[in-house]
This record gives C-alpha cells, structure tokens and sequence, in this order.
C-alpha cells in the first residue's frame, strides 16, 4: 500500500471481502482468524487488548490475497 492509503476507499472496494487476520503474541505464538467481511475483522482488531505488534491483514479478491501492513491496519482502524 501506498503513503495515499485511503480505508474508506479501500473498505468500498473490497469491504466485501473476506478477510484474514494473521499475528504473532509474544514472539512466540502465531494465530489466524477468518472473517467474512472486512469490517468484521477490523472489529475484531479494535477489541484485541493490547494489539499484538505483529499484524497482517488479508483480503481475498480477485483470486489472490492482497496483504495490508501495520501501517495501514492502523488507518483503517481509525478511520473505520
């Protein structure tokens, strides 16, 4: 994603999507959860305390998965 990330664009593009959510607590355990929308699993983020620092966010679109940083899961945290 670019520095021009945009999460309402985005969410209007693929908020339809199905979206997985990979992260890593404490160094150690690694876990994947599968929503079916992408708000859905922005809630979800938004409950998790305290937010693991390790983040990736995928849709599946298309037929590929699209990934988002931590940068941008922040945007559409906040602005979602």
């Amino acid at each position: 994603m670019s520095e021009n990330f945009s999460a309402k664009e985005t969410l209007a593009i693929y908020g339809e999507c199905a979206t997985t959510i990979t992260f890593i607590r404490d160094g150690f355990f690694t876990e994947a959860k599968t929503f079916p929308t992408m708000p859905d699993a922005v809630d979800y983020l938004k409950g998790l305390d305290p937010i693991p620092r390790e983040i990736v966010l995928h849709i599946r679109a298309h037929g590929r998965d699209i990934p988002f940083d931590r940068d941008n899961i922040a945007k559409l945290m906040r602005e979602l």
